[in-house]
C-alpha cells in the first residue's frame, strides 16, 4: 500500500470518498481499491517523488493505493502524490460520480412515491455524509426539477406553434 494525501473540493465530496473507501479505523486512511472506477483513476493519477510533496487546501483526505501491477511499479519506494492537474480530474470524475449516484436514488425513490425530503435524508444518512448537506442537495434536486419543468414547457410550446402554424393560417398570438 502507498499512502498519499488529496485535497477534495468540497466536504460534500470528501465524505463521499469515505463513502466510497471507508477509512481504516487505526490509521484512518481510506483504502482505495481499483475495482471502483474512481478508485483506478487515483492509482493511474498517482505520482512518485524523492521528497515528501506537502498537499494544500481545505478538506484533505489521506488514502492508501494499492499494489496494482504495472501502474504502481514506478512508485515504489518513493513518495506518492497527486498533482494539481491529476488532483482537478480526480475531484471531476468523483463529483460525475456522486452526481450519478444521486440522480439515480433520487429517481428510485420517486418511483416508489417517496417525499423528496425523505429520500435526500436517507441519502445523506446512508452515504456518511454531513447533515448539513441537506439544503444544498435539496436546492440542488428544486434547481434540477425546475430546469426539467422549463424544457418540457419550451419543448411543448414548440409543438403547439408547430401545430398552430399548419393548421391556422393566422398564428398563435401571444400574450
Amino acid at each position: 500500500m502507498f499512502q498519499a494525501v488529496i485535497s477534495i473540493e468540497s466536504q460534500l465530496y470528501a465524505d463521499y470518498l469515505r463513502y466510497l473507501f471507508p477509512p481504516d479505523k487505526g490509521s484512518g486512511c481510506c483504502a482505495v481499491s481499483t475495482t471502483h472506477p474512481t478508485g483506478a483513476l487515483m492509482v493511474a493519477f498517482a505520482r512518485a517523488s524523492e521528497m515528501p510533496v506537502e498537499i494544500h487546501g481545505d478538506h484533505l483526505v489521506k488514502v492508501d493505493l494499492p499494489w496494482y501491477r504495472n501502474a504502481t511499479s514506478s512508485i515504489a519506494n518513493h513518495f506518492v502524490y497527486f498533482d494539481k492537474s491529476a488532483t482537478a480530474r480526480i475531484n471531476l470524475a468523483l463529483k460525475a460520480e456522486f452526481e450519478l449516484e444521486f440522480a439515480g436514488y433520487i429517481r428510485k425513490g420517486e418511483e416508489y412515491g417517496m417525499r423528496k425530503m425523505d429520500i435526500i435524508e436517507a441519502f445523506i444518512f446512508t452515504r456518511g455524509l454531513t447533515p448539513e448537506n441537506y439544503d444544498a442537495l435539496h436546492k440542488r434536486t428544486y434547481r434540477k426539477a425546475q430546469r426539467s419543468q422549463e424544457r418540457l414547457k419550451q419543448k411543448l410550446l414548440r409543438k403547439a406553434y408547430y401545430i398552430d402554424e399548419q393548421i391556422n393560417y393566422k398564428g398563435l398570438t401571444s400574450k
